[in-house]
Formats: C-alpha cells, structure tokens, sequence
C-alpha cells in the first residue's frame, strides 16, 4: 500500500507480501508516487492542477532527480533514471534545468538539448540559439539571445503561451510559467486557481515558479513570495539574497553572504540547510541540491531514489 508521497506504508516479512525487498519496495513506491504527483501536478486530475531563474542554472534539482554543471561543462546527473532523465548526452554545456521526469541543457554553442521522457514533446527543443532553459514538469521553456521566451510541451493550461515581450529569465513551473522581463517587472502565465500568475508590482532580478507558489529576488535583495501558502513556503525570511528556488512546497535562497536559509515543508528535512557558504542552491520536489564554493554539491532531503547522493568532484 502506497500512499500519494510515495512512502511504503505497510509491507509484509521481511521480504514484503510478493517477496521483493524492502528496498526494492521503497523504489517502487516512491515511483508510483511521483506518478501520481506528476499526474496532479501537470493538472490531469480536474481536483487541481510544480523552477528557477538565473542566467545560467550550473545545478538544478527536479522531481526525484538533480543535475549539475562540471567544470569541464560536462553534465552529471543521479537519481530516479526511469525514463532516462539522468542520462546525460555528452559535450559542453553552460546551464541545465531539472523538470518532473525531464531535463534540459543550454550548450556553449547556444542549443538546448532535453532527454528523458517525451510525453507531450517535452524533450523536442526549438532549434535556435538560447541563453537560459527551465524545464518544468509537462513544460519547458527558454529565453532566446534577442530576449523572447519560446515554450514548448503541454499547454492545457496556457503555460507554454508566453508572451511576445523581452525577457531575461524565465521560470517553468508545474503548470505556470514566470519570467523577468527586461524593465525587471515579473509576468506570469498559465494556471491561476491558486494566485501563482498575479505578481506583485515593482521590479525583480530573479523569479522562481514552483508547485503552487513563486518567489522572486527584487532589485533590493529582498525575497517576495505570493499564491499558495500551505506550509509556509511563501513566507520569506528578511535579509538580503542573490538568489530563490521556489521546489514543491518549500523554498531556498542564497544570501548575500553565501549562507542558504530554507522555509516551508520539512517533512524529508528538505528546509534542513548544511553549515557552510553556497554559491548556488535548487528546491526540488521534496530534496534540495546547493553548490558550495569550493564548487562541491551537497544534497538534503527525500533520497528515496538517490536524488540526493551528489556525486564528488567541481561543479560550476
């Protein structure tokens, strides 16, 4: 028996009931899991209807699956590899973004490459060259080198519609999109039932869409969230930041002072930040992943398929 976090909530003997192990059992149930939190997330279900913004994304954390940037500007990436999420083409890169069961790159030449599961298209990149990619959980989307935001994927709920404006970044989310334009005002676009596309005035230099809620960095260092608030995953610290990552219901920034401060769900001590300076950090479904500045990853949260267990090494 499973229940919708993917957490085993009764196997029988040692073995389990049909005789598979337990952690071959806890595999299985955090797949299903994300399954069914895919399936309610992408906005399948009719009950309801999950980011980050940077100039380059070098470390990403996604559903049950995280990627980063090597040194190298080769891209390395671990846990959940059902659909090939994980596997990585080879070449140079300068940015990846994490989706659901998906994942893109923006490559030093400018093109974006994605790789894992091809429902609704999500992995068939526009030709062209790019400067950021997001890749969200049936979505994903990048900001040309003149500025415009092409999408591509499902659109049920117009989250791969965007607006014909100049961008500097932009955000996929779970079925909302968000982008800075180049005047630092934020749009939003796609589903709204929770508020997630009605930003607050004024100017921003990051946006980050997550589950149900976006969180942006204004030009003042100070971190704004708004939409739904349901375990305090829009309810910022005060303080300065350099960056946000809105996950599914938790949020994390870097400060100005390289510390990372996490709000929100803690129910897989995902908000549960490591000492230490960061120079990048990325909220996952229920993980979070941050670069330190000796370019090493650190990992906290669900690892239920490995999600956590960053790999040694420089990452960017």
């Amino acid at each position: 028996m499973y229940d919708l976090n993917g957490k085993v909530a009764l196997v029988t003997g040692a073995g389990g009931r049909h005789g598979i192990g337990r952690a071959a059992a806890n595999a299985v149930a955090a797949r299903i899991g994300l399954l069914l939190l895919a399936v309610f997330f992408a906005g399948l279900m009719a009950v309801a209807c999950l980011g980050e913004s940077a100039p380059a994304s070098t470390i990403s954390a996604g559903f049950a699956h995280t990627c980063g940037v090597r040194t190298d500007g080769s891209v390395d990436c671990w846990g959940d590899d059902e659909y090939g999420q994980t596997r990585a083409p080879g070449g140079e890169f300068r940015a990846v973004s994490a989706g659901a069961f998906h994942t893109c790159g923006v490559r030093t030449d400018g093109r974006v490459d994605c790789w894992g599961s091809n429902e609704y298209g999500r992995t068939r990149a526009p030709g062209g060259e790019f400067r950021a990619v997001s890749a969200g959980v049936s979505h994903s989307c990048g900001v040309r080198m003149d500025g415009r935001v092409d999408c591509w994927d499902r659109d049920r709920f117009e989250q791969a519609r965007a607006p014909g404006r100049e961008f500097r970044a932009v955000s996929a989310g779970g079925s909302h999109t968000c982008g800075v334009r180049t005047d630092g005002r934020v749009d939003c676009w796609g589903d709204e039932e929770y508020g997630q596309t009605r930003t607050p005035d004024g100017e921003f230099r990051a946006v980050s869409a997550g589950a149900f809620h976006t969180c942006g960095v204004r030009t003042n260092g100070r971190v704004e969230c708004w939409d739904q608030d349901g375990f305090g995953q829009t309810r910022a610290p005060d303080g300065e930041f350099r960056a946000v990552s809105a996950g599914g219901s938790h949020t994390c920034g870097v400060r100005t002072d390289g510390r990372v401060d996490c709000w929100g769900n803690d129910e897989y001590g995902q908000t549960r930040v490591p000492g230490g300076e960061f120079r990048a950090v990325s909220a996952g479904l229920s993980h979070t992943c941050g670069v330190r500045t000796d370019g090493s990853v650190d990992c906290w949260g669900n690892d239920a398929l490995g999600q956590s267990r960053a790999p040694g090494g420089k990452f960017q």
